[in-house]
């Protein structure tokens, strides 16, 4: 349920965006940087074009929530920005189900390095890394991954600055997999025959 309301909320925030002819989105500072609401033309994960995203640039950088759509206004991502980097929680979706979650660590774009606090996954030892700032955003944290029929996790990766360090699987069982056939089988879709309203229904509607 919240899922469904976050996309409404996402597809009634895009077309107010996308029709609003006032002053309120795509601004720019006195500097001619983007900052405020920006609504834009943006690359799909697939590389196919008309895809969409909206978010707020603090004086041309983008900041905090961005969202992207595809041509449909479907939901393809929520990614955090911290100085035109990809900073924080991201989470990924195919046909509206969400199937990704992870963290990224954005660089510092200020230095021409940055340090990291990385975790030795054999010892435990902590120690800091350090990492050119031109590599941009990294994985860095937990990544879940779920199917997206069923919602179920499927697997779990651990990343230190874009290193794979950790990895679980979680396949069906036979029990799983039985479940999820007979839960998949009371799906309206699944039925004998598709649902049809009650007639006193059509009573509250004027086809005429």
């Amino acid at each position: 349920m919240r899922l469904l309301t976050s996309i409404l909320f996402l597809f009634f925030t895009c077309s107010v965006l996308a029709q609003d002819k006032d002053t309120t989105i795509n601004k720019f500072d006195d500097n001619g940087k983007r900052h405020g609401m920006w609504w834009q033309s943006c690359s799909c994960p697939d590389g196919s074009s008309h895809c969409h995203e909206f978010g707020r640039y603090d004086h041309g950088r983008k900041m905090n929530i961005w969202y992207k759509l595809n041509g449909g206004n479907e939901l393809l991502a929520e990614e955090t920005y911290r100085d035109n980097a990809l900073d924080g929680f991201a989470k990924y979706y195919e046909d509206g189900h969400l199937v990704t979650t992870g963290y990224y660590r954005g660089m510092n774009p200020e230095n021409a390095f940055d340090t990291i606090m990385v975790t030795d996954p054999e010892t435990g030892k902590e120690s800091l890394k350090r990492i050119s700032t031109d590599r941009g955003s990294l994985k860095h944290g937990l990544w879940k991954f779920y199917d997206e029929e069923t919602g179920r996790l499927t697997k779990e990766e651990e990343y230190q600055v874009d290193e794979l360090i950790y990895r679980k699987e979680y396949p069906l069982s036979k029990q799983d997999s039985l479940a999820n056939l007979q839960q998949e089988a009371k799906l309206p879709h699944n039925q004998k025959r598709n649902y049809t309203p009650p007639p006193k229904f059509f009573n509250y509607l004027d086809f005429k």
